[in-house]
């Protein structure tokens, strides 16, 4: 609970730093657990709660429907908590077109994943978190969160209905996550089950969260690459060297398109690689925002024709 004694709310605000969209969390905290996400903790004590706690969605009918919403920065919208009140917030909001991204290591219940389907021109895409098929690992690191095949099947589940699926193999941690065989290993799963994309992005760490991180034994050969000051929107962190970012983005990105995947990583967690150019360095989907421009242009164009859809779109599912 709060410190006044009851729930705080569910908000929809603008986040500049989020390559400049809408942001909302379902709940205050995480369940999931995850040892390397400080925004969780974050925001729980931005909200003055100790605990994950579900967020109050009573005033749901009077939060805005902006163009553009990510879900979420600072939870996971489709933790066991979060689901229903995430599945609350996109019957609110898509009916009155915005766009939107979503990113979860959780499992999407078949209810949303056929709300995203009746709305797909507007799903920017769905990020599936899976940066290790090792369970052993995942358990230390991420301890609430569901295994990485299951996490997976989202993937198939969401490609199933025409729907954008990425992986996203964020945080990645050096020598315990990027050897090429462990790699290779998630971006094979990917492209096997239909996914269109993968994004990597490797761990940032500051302060009190990098002394956590190097306390745990599983982390601590990790910990000492962790050697470089990378510049990001807000600030700095201690991250891998350029160098190895750039080597591993760059491999994934061979890898990715040569089985039909685009790529793309973070590049507000470290403006080097996005002044670098080498690779899609935006949080949102790119093509999706250039195809929708493209269609919006053709109708500007053509006012008397039937609206054009946006370029490459998604089958729906076989009936």
């Amino acid at each position: 609970m709060s410190n006044h004694g009851h729930r705080p709310s569910v908000t929809v605000e603008f986040e500049p730093r989020f390559c400049a969209t809408h942001v909302a969390d379902l709940t205050a905290g995480c369940s999931f657990g995850c040892i390397y996400c400080p925004f969780s903790q974050l925001g729980a004590r931005r909200h003055g709660v100790s605990r994950p706690t579900t967020l109050d969605l009573s005033a749901l009918h009077s939060l805005p429907a902006p163009p553009s919403l990510f879900l979420s920065p600072a939870s996971d919208p489709f933790a066991p908590q979060a689901a229903a009140g995430t599945h609350a917030l996109l019957a609110h909001v898509l009916p009155r077109g915005t766009t939107v991204g979503i990113v979860t290591k959780g499992i999407i219940p078949a209810a949303t994943v056929a709300l995203l389907a009746e709305h797909r021109e507007q799903i920017e895409g769905i990020a599936v978190g899976v940066t290790s098929l090792d369970d052993r690992r995942n358990r230390v690191l991420e301890p609430g969160c569901p295994a990485a095949r299951d996490r997976l099947a989202n993937v198939s589940h969401v490609a199933a209905y025409g729907l954008t699926a990425a992986v996203r193999l964020d945080p990645l941690f050096p020598i315990l996550d990027d050897e090429p065989s462990a790699l290779e290993a998630i971006v094979d799963e990917a492209a096997g089950r239909g996914a269109w994309a993968i994004t990597a992005t490797y761990v940032f760490v500051w302060g009190p969260y990098l002394r956590r991180l190097r306390q745990e034994p599983t982390l601590a050969e990790a910990c000492t690459v962790l050697t470089e000051k990378a510049p990001m929107e807000g600030g700095t962190a201690f991250s891998v060297p350029l160098e190895r970012k750039l080597a591993t983005y760059g491999w994934l990105a061979d890898r990715a398109a040569a089985r039909g995947l685009k790529f793309n990583t973070c590049g507000c967690k470290d403006l080097r690689v996005r002044e670098a150019g080498l690779f899609s360095a935006s949080c949102r989907n790119t093509w999706f925002l250039a195809d929708r421009q493209h269609a919006a242009t053709r109708n500007a164009e053509c006012p008397g024709r039937a609206p054009a859809a946006p370029l490459d779109p998604r089958a729906a599912p076989q009936s």
